[in-house]
């Protein structure tokens, strides 16, 4: 980073969205940065609390200041802090030091800010709602080039459509793996279209020491960074930080902050071009191609920022290779074969499993009706770039002008006026204009889907939701039957768990 630094690599120009607990804006270490907190309230709300009213956020002041509600730090603040901290602490002590020095940074509160820094944080639940899928389209509609979310959470159908307007917009999307220790996740990387955290085409980072090496096997884990041995903060009133572990958390803002000094480095790449690079150009990687470790600890390797910043990611497809990684990757098993197709015979029913996919056996994926969106949006992507690839051999001028950046871009612009004006907009459900159809990119299983209940217990802080909805099962050799039951699914929390120290 410092070399970086030395050549005028500084993140300067790009923006980095922050979705997080609430960020204490005047902790010495970003105080004098470009950093900012927006409050996004669907339909128009100037305010929420939580429910049982002891905190409030209001749009016009959204963060907090040091000593609020004894606090110094939070979750945000610390992930904002790897971005763009410059390394100040409280009393003249050190403090947190970020990657991109000049990067601009946008804190979009998804929770309050509490003191158990790694906990679950009290959600708005009286007043404006907070909704993941209005947020995520706003910072996409606001420029920002990278979304951090070092959190996990199991999420509503809506958030589809949202993670596709994203990919649409160019917006590279990174997130905390979790920090399970023992070894979790899928058996392949297929994406997980019903998390945050492992939605296809979101990059997953889990935390590595010194050495590259990781606490744990995960086959939804797309990268390993650096994140062991840095400075943090315990709990929300210290002043003081420690060396330790900041978790995939850290790992994740840290990765965000690498990216930014890609991007400013390589301004003409596309975000989907800068992850092809992050995944061809991991540590050891001489082939020059995406190498995915089969023994599911490293996804594709660790990140290694000096090959970032010497490799022109402009020579790479414009197409997100997580995307496209989880998509092809799902049709190689019959467990999950058909996650990502057209789900128009699914009736009323709007979340389904699959046959256990899982390490140890025993948990199925969820899938959402509406993933068949991200066959749709894979097979745009493709269908772009072979147009810019045909251009190119015509000896077209600007042939990027087709790519799928470019065109996505043009095709949200009224979806991002819509989030830019604090409302949720419609998902797209069509292939961008080029005729693709999530249908080809992954032929329909032969398998049965069976018609369930599933009664979903979601955690949130204070409170426990119950989830009545209507699930689909993957079965083979059996017959499919339809239970009568509602279909009617309440609002989870937008934020169950996070990536934290927990």
């Amino acid at each position: 980073m410092q070399d970086a630094w030395g050549q005028g690599v500084t993140g300067k120009g790009v923006k980095v969205a922050v979705m997080d607990s609430q960020v204490v804006l005047d902790y010495p270490a970003i105080a004098n940065k470009h950093v900012e907190s927006r409050l996004v309230l669907k339909d128009g709300a100037t305010w929420c609390m939580d429910r049982n009213k002891e905190f409030r956020m209001d749009v016009s002041d959204s963060g907090l200041r040091a000593g609020d509600r004894g606090l110094y730090v939070t979750h945000g603040t610390e992930m904002t802090s790897y971005v763009v901290g410059d390394g100040s602490g409280y009393d003249g002590n050190r403090g947190l030091v970020g990657v991109a020095q000049d990067a601009q940074v946008t804190a979009y509160p998804n929770g309050f800010g509490v003191g158990a820094l790694g906990g679950d944080a009290p959600l708005c639940k009286v007043g404006g709602e907070l909704d993941f899928a209005t947020v995520l389209r706003r910072a996409a509609a606001d420029g920002n080039r990278i979304v951090n979310m070092s959190f996990e959470s199991p999420q509503r159908p809506e958030m589809v459509g949202a993670f596709v307007d994203a990919w649409r917009a160019g917006v590279v999307v990174v997130a905390g793996s979790g920090n399970d220790t023992e070894d979790s996740g899928p058996r392949d990387y297929v994406g997980e279209p019903a998390k945050t955290n492992r939605f296809p085409g979101v990059l997953s980072v889990n935390v590595s020491d010194e050495s590259g090496a990781t606490n744990r096997r995960d086959g939804g884990v797309t990268l390993l960074a650096p994140a062991e041995g840095i400075n943090g903060y315990a709990v929300g009133d210290s002043r003081v930080v420690k060396v330790g572990s900041g978790g995939s958390s850290s790992a994740s803002a840290i990765t965000s902050g690498m990216l930014a000094l890609v991007m400013s480095r390589w301004p003409d790449a596309t975000g989907n071009q800068v992850l092809q690079s992050v995944v061809r150009n991991t540590r050891g990687n001489t082939s020059g191609e995406p190498v995915f470790d089969r023994d599911l600890r490293s996804g594709f390797g660790v990140i290694d920022l000096p090959r970032l910043l010497a490799t022109d990611p402009a020579q790479y497809p414009d197409v997100n290779p997580l995307l496209e990684a989880a998509v092809i990757n799902s049709e190689r098993h019959e467990e999950t074969r058909g996650m990502y197709t057209d789900r128009s015979d699914w009736g009323d029913h709007l979340i389904g499993t699959v046959d256990s996919f899982d390490l140890d056996g025993s948990t199925p994926i969820d899938v959402t009706r509406e993933a068949s969106l991200v066959g749709e949006e894979y097979q745009r992507q493709k269908s772009a770039w072979a147009k810019v690839e045909q251009c190119r051999k015509d000896g077209g001028s600007d042939c990027m002008q087709y790519s799928a950046t470019r065109t996505g871009q043009a095709a949200s612009s009224s979806a991002s006026s819509s989030a830019g004006n604090g409302q949720s907009a419609a998902p797209k459900t069509d292939g961008g204009g080029d005729g693709a159809s999530g249908a080809s990119a992954s032929s329909s299983s032969g398998s049965v889907w069976l018609w369930a209940t599933l009664g979903a217990g979601v955690a949130a802080v204070a409170a426990l939701i119950v989830v009545a909805c209507l699930v689909v099962r993957r079965r083979r050799r059996l017959q499919a039957a339809v239970a009568p039951v509602s279909s009617a699914v309440a609002s989870m929390p937008a934020n169950v768990s996070g990536g934290g120290r927990w």
